[in-house]
């Protein structure tokens, strides 16, 4: 009996540290996307934005990072007008420096970008639709076998324990 005792202390004991590893290890981790605006050929002329767009698809959040040639190209934001006509008159935002830009979708919507170097009239724009971030799928309630008759709470807390830690040092190891 003692030694169940002491079993059972050193268990219960532990369970919080155990439980936090386990914890942790089991969450599922939220990341953005991070979409590199034309893939392998990056933010350059004669590339289809259009085409790299349509297989894709944008959520508030998420990031696009433009990958250009250092001193040739730039990204500006406009809207659908500057869009249509290669301006960067009025401008939203313009970003020259450096080999690569990112930008953060913050809202749902249409954005637009450019290069304002000569260069729109060659490909360089991208227009895209940016959809709410989708709610999480529901997660489905942790269903345990039934208990032996007799069980208690405690016991059932410890092997729920036990087992978060088999899973966590079987990933540790």
């Amino acid at each position: 009996m003692e030694t169940l005792r002491t079993h059972l202390r050193l268990s219960v004991g532990a369970s919080p540290s155990i439980l936090l590893i386990a914890m942790l290890f089991l969450c599922v981790s939220v990341s953005a996307t991070k979409h590199d605006v034309g893939g392998k050929q990056g933010w350059a002329p004669n590339v289809n934005y259009t085409d790299w767009a349509s297989h894709e698809r944008f959520f508030v959040g998420e990031w696009l990072v433009f990958y250009y040639q250092k001193g040739m190209y730039d990204v500006v934001q406009v809207n659908s007008t500057a869009f249509d006509r290669c301006s960067a008159e009025n401008a939203i935002m313009n970003w020259s420096r450096g080999h690569s830009f990112a930008f953060q979708l913050k809202d749902a919507g249409n954005y637009y970008f450019i290069c304002s170097r000569g260069q729109c009239y060659n490909g360089m724009k991208l227009s895209i639709l940016v959809h709410e971030t989708p709610a999480p799928a529901p997660s489905l309630p942790l269903q345990s076998a039934p208990s032996p008759s007799g069980s208690s709470a405690l016991t059932r807390f410890i092997s729920l324990n036990f087992a978060a830690a088999a899973v966590f040092l079987a990933g540790v190891f």
